[in-house]
C-alpha cells in the first residue's frame, strides 16, 4: 500500500423523521467549515440515496488524521448540530484505503 494516497472516512446515516435535506446539508456544510481547519482534512462529499440514507466520504491525508478527527471534532457545535438531526441507530463509520486509481483527483475549492 502506497502510504502517498489519501484514505476516505465513509460515514452512512439516515435523518431522524422530519428533517429535511435542506437541514442536513446545512448542518454538513457548517461541521466542513470546522473540518478545513484540521491536519490532513482533503474534501468531503455528500450524497443521498433514494431510500434515504445519507452517505458522506472524507478524504484525508492519512488514517491517523481520520481517526484523529473525531476527537477534535466531538466538542464542535457545528457537529452537536448534525447530530441532533442523526438517527443514532443508524450510524456506521469506515475508513478505507485508496489501493487504485485512474488518475488523481480533482478537488473543486
Amino acid at each position: 500500500m502506497n502510504k502517498a494516497n489519501p484514505v476516505f472516512e465513509i460515514v452512512k446515516w439516515k435523518s431522524k423523521p422530519g428533517v429535511t435535506d435542506d437541514e442536513m446539508i446545512t448542518a454538513i456544510n457548517a461541521m466542513a467549515a470546522d473540518l478545513k481547519n484540521l491536519s490532513g482534512f482533503l474534501h468531503q462529499t455528500l450524497y443521498k440515496s433514494l431510500d434515504g440514507e445519507w452517505l458522506d466520504i472524507y478524504y484525508w491525508a492519512n488514517e491517523k488524521n481520520a481517526h484523529d478527527s473525531n476527537h477534535s471534532m466531538a466538542n464542535k457545535e457545528s457537529f452537536k448540530n448534525l447530530i441532533e438531526l442523526i438517527a443514532p441507530d443508524t450510524v456506521s463509520i469506515e475508513v478505507i484505503h485508496q489501493l487504485q486509481t485512474s488518475g488523481k483527483p480533482l478537488f473543486n475549492q
